[in-house]
């Protein structure tokens, strides 16, 4: 049993001498830029099981964990970096990937806000540490205030044997937009007001209108009435009236 134990001992220590494990890492040198491998299980929207941030400098890869080693699922680069304390902090450039679409996929207008007050509108691309491109017009990264696309994500990163790393987008969250009514709806809206409207006001005019009419015809039937008594009251006495005698001759 000793001889076993000891056996399976140098056996593993030979494994480790030829393939040591791979542990996370993080180191910052002010001319290089990060350089070591961080867990991150999330970029933007894109989820990740067993993310791990590779840095080297100013490149970066996420890649994910897989039977038969890391995958690629974004790469790009690191600028404006800087370390505070045992954090880095930085921005990220993604612009390759199987997975640049899904980020791309949450995308508002690109656009980069200038030192002097100025904007440019997007899109924005070729993201480095000297400039970049932003509308068609190469830029200077030290006339550059902020940079706000789907693809650029603000990063902090702690160094040390333990490393913690985060990413927060640039670009904002795409907001929801609730339809407006446009102004066909709106003239089909007083449209139907000025109608309602009118069919009230004709039901009041009925209301008044239909009792005076027929007042105005009770009134009429009984002045018939009154005349047709007068004319029968008329021919009452003429008719019982004595007929007066005619003269008779010598």
């Amino acid at each position: 049993m000793r001889f076993l134990a000891l056996f399976l001992s140098v056996i593993f220590a030979f494994q480790m001498s030829v393939s040591p494990m791979a542990m996370a890492e993080v180191s910052y040198d002010a001319s290089a830029g990060p350089k070591g491998e961080a867990p991150v299980n999330k970029v933007g929207s894109l989820l990740l099981a067993g993310g791990l941030a590779v840095m080297a400098g100013t490149a970066i890869t996420i890649a994910t964990a897989s039977s038969s080693g890391n995958v690629t699922q974004l790469s790009g680069n690191t600028f404006k970096t800087s370390m505070s304390g045992n954090t880095v902090r930085g921005q990220a450039y993604f612009d390759n990937g199987p997975k640049l679409s899904q980020i791309d996929a949450q995308s508002n207008n690109d656009y980069v806000e200038l030192t002097d007050g100025s904007r440019v509108n997007g899109p924005v691309s070729n993201v480095t540490n000297e400039g970049l491109r932003c509308g068609g017009q190469e830029i200077a990264m030290s006339s550059v205030a902020s940079i706000h696309s789907a693809r650029v994500f603000n990063f902090t990163c702690t160094t040390g044997g333990s490393p913690k790393m985060s990413f927060t987008p640039t670009a904002g969250k795409p907001v929801a937009v609730k339809p407006t009514k446009s102004t066909s709806s709106g003239e089909h809206s007083t449209a139907t007001r000025v109608i309602v409207t009118g069919l009230v006001l004709a039901g009041v005019a009925c209301a008044i209108a239909i009792p005076i009419a027929i007042c105005c015809s009770n009134r009429g039937n009984n002045n018939n009435n009154n005349q047709q008594v007068a004319n029968a009251i008329l021919l009452q006495q003429l008719s019982h009236r004595p007929r007066s005698k005619s003269s008779s001759g010598p």
